[in-house]
């Protein structure tokens, strides 16, 4: 009966230990796309169909408490010729040319090292793509969403990176 009783006490303070703990994750330290960053660091945002850009944006990101995430962004495209979207319905699936699409964008998560940039593709008949593209703050990275649909993000060099690089 003791074993059970200091099981159960142990549970409990493990319990007790975690629960406390969650309201503390906003407080962590990650990375954040916010406009009121002090000192960001610029990252560019780029959604292509094939050459086409479709979307460009610059937008701020700093080192920051994780309840600060707040970056959002989205557009509007119709596609010239037909999509097909694998990796999020269980089938491949085709749209049609001239499907006009809704895109948001928009910050899913805070790593120590990255941003998880979320990322819905939305048709009239139906949602075709959400999907995590990993920001990274010091490189480029990109995500094939469908044939020829990419969104990538790069470092931006600001003009004092540009002035301490040519020091």
């Amino acid at each position: 009966m003791v074993s059970r009783a200091h099981g159960f006490v142990a549970a409990q303070a493990l319990l007790t230990i975690c629960a406390s703990g969650l309201p503390g994750q906003d407080r962590d330290t990650v990375w954040v796309w916010n406009s009121s960053c002090h000192n960001p660091t610029m990252i560019a945002i780029r959604v292509r169909l094939d050459s086409t850009t479709l979307y460009r944006r610059s937008v701020p990101i700093c080192r920051w408490e994780r309840r600060f995430e707040s970056g959002k962004g989205s557009f509007h495209f119709t596609a010239p010729r037909a999509l097909v979207w694998y990796g999020y319905r269980s089938d491949a699936d085709t749209t049609a040319v001239n499907t006009p699409f809704a895109v948001k964008l928009w910050q899913a998560g805070g790593e120590v090292n990255a941003i998880e940039l979320g990322v819905v593709a939305d048709a009239p008949d139906g949602l075709h793509m959400n999907a995590i593209h990993m920001l990274l703050p010091d490189e480029r990275n990109e995500t094939t969403l469908a044939g020829g649909l990419v969104v990538e993000t790069w470092p931006e060099r600001t003009s004092s990176a540009r002035r301490s690089s040519k020091s």
